[in-house]
């Protein structure tokens, strides 16, 4: 979908000054970016230097985002991440303040980001949901990753909905893959980055505040796959409660 540019000058004028500072960034970090993305091995390195890259964005930006963990979390552990999805800056968010090394599982749309996409074609992985053969490799790809003690960070909802921040349906696959490989979702629960910068085909945002919980993780172990229903139900709900706790 394209963005067409706010008609709010005050709202356009920081899209594009936010927009300037992803391109500023990511060319200045691009030699050291590249060389993380370079090879499996050094994927690590690579989603440091988005980190990296995403802080310079939000600082420059005046976006400030508070992060607050219901536990501990045990970084040792793979986890399938499930968080709402509700803006243009969600995945730059978690990146920034989520406390683990992850990679995404998203839409194939987002290869195809200028800048943003050089990730979705290396260290994360890109679903064309158009396609069930490439579906079906992305899926058995992400299974892998998993295998070798990477957490994969998947919006349920598959999409940001024209009804943020009400949820809309999860779909089954981050819950399935749970409980394949028998490892615990995260669900967090992500407030205001909507406010900041919304996904509705506007290219418009503001400086401001955000908040993501990063709930306790829910164990699968045990659970087969009939019990995929229940345990997306669960995650939904405690998502929706946190939202509900917070006014919306």
């Amino acid at each position: 979908m394209a963005l067409k540019l706010s008609k709010n000058p005050v709202k356009a004028s920081y899209a594009i000054y936010f927009g300037l500072w992803v391109v500023i960034w990511f060319i200045l970090l691009y030699p050291f970016i590249r060389l993380g993305l370079s090879h499996p091995k050094l994927y690590r390195f690579g989603h440091v230097m988005r980190k990296i890259w995403g802080q310079l964005i939000l600082w420059l930006t005046f976006i400030r985002v508070k992060t607050e963990y219901e536990v501990p979390l045990d970084k040792s552990q793979a986890y399938i991440i499930a968080p709402n999805h509700t803006s243009q800056i969600d995945i730059i968010t978690l990146v920034v303040k989520l406390n683990l090394y992850f990679n995404f599982m998203a839409k194939a749309e987002l290869e195809r980001i200028p800048f943003f996409g050089i990730w979705f074609r290396t260290i994360d992985i890109a679903v064309d949901r158009k396609d069930p053969r490439k579906g079906a490799l992305a899926y058995r790809k992400a299974l892998n990753w998993l295998d070798e003690g990477h957490s994969m960070a998947i919006f349920p909802e598959g999409t940001i909905s024209n009804q943020v921040p009400k949820l809309i349906k999860f779909k089954d696959g981050p819950f399935r893959m749970a409980i394949e490989k028998q490892i615990s979702v995260l669900p967090i629960t992500i407030i205001g980055n909507w406010k900041l910068m919304p996904d509705q085909g506007i290219f418009e945002g503001r400086p401001g505040f955000a908040y993501q919980y990063v709930h306790k993780p829910i164990s699968t172990k045990g659970m087969t796959l009939s019990d995929i229903e229940s345990l997306k139900e669960q995650v939904f709900q405690v998502i929706n409660n946190k939202l509900h706790e917070n006014g919306y």
